[in-house]
């Protein structure tokens, strides 16, 4: 028997959906509405993101590792509030719903993930940027002591104080959150556009 005989197609693929079990993880993944996948998600990467701090492992390649969690969270939640839409939408959805409900979601989880980041490093693990900030300053310090023989005194106290001002501002919960916001913002609508074309391309996302 050759391969081709065997390999099942996408329209196959896609029928399973109408079968008993598949129905069942259909019930149990559904959402009514974007923000109710936006808030569930969130609510995940909340729990996530404080297992992380309760372990003390914040600092090093966790940052790294979770931004890249946002990231895959930010692709599920996407997908699951075009989704939810389509399930419960009377009739053939468009590309423009559907990225529309895409956008949407990615802005909902967004907004409550700035609002998560800087209550986090706010009240939560308020000691992450001061532990960020501290080898910066001290490497500002050194060099000002450096150029007190050859600058004036006011100069390097000007230049300093603008310096230490930039790091505060930059390693701060608030630009953090910002950071945040804007970043999932723009990530979210090329999710939302890359799953809305491929919602309308292949059957076995059709309702």
């Amino acid at each position: 028997m050759g391969a081709e005989a065997i390999r099942p197609s996408i329209r196959q693929i896609a029928s399973l959906r109408c079968t008993p079990l598949a129905m069942t993880i259909n019930d149990k993944l559904m959402f009514k509405n974007p923000f109710q996948v936006a808030v569930v998600f969130a609510v995940i990467s909340l729990i996530v993101k404080v297992s992380i701090f309760l372990l003390g492992v914040q600092h090093g390649a966790a940052e790294a590792y979770i931004r890249y969690f946002l990231m895959l969270v930010l692709l599920v939640t996407v997908f699951f509030g075009i989704r939810s839409n389509k399930v419960m939408y009377e009739g053939a959805t468009t590309f423009r719903q559907d990225f529309k409900t895409g956008a949407r979601t990615a802005s909902f989880y967004a907004i409550l993930m700035a609002i998560i980041t800087y209550v986090y490093y706010a009240k939560i693990d308020a000691d992450f940027f001061a532990i960020k900030q501290q080898p910066l300053l001290d490497e500002l310090y050194n060099s000002a002591k450096n150029k007190m023989a050859t600058e004036s005194r006011e100069t390097i106290q000007t230049n300093l104080s603008n310096q230490i001002f930039g790091i505060q501002t930059y390693l701060s919960p608030y630009f953090q959150a910002m950071w945040t916001l804007f970043g999932l913002v723009f990530m979210g609508l090329f999710h939302s556009a890359v799953f809305a074309f491929l919602m309308k391309k292949y059957p076995g996302f059709k309702k």
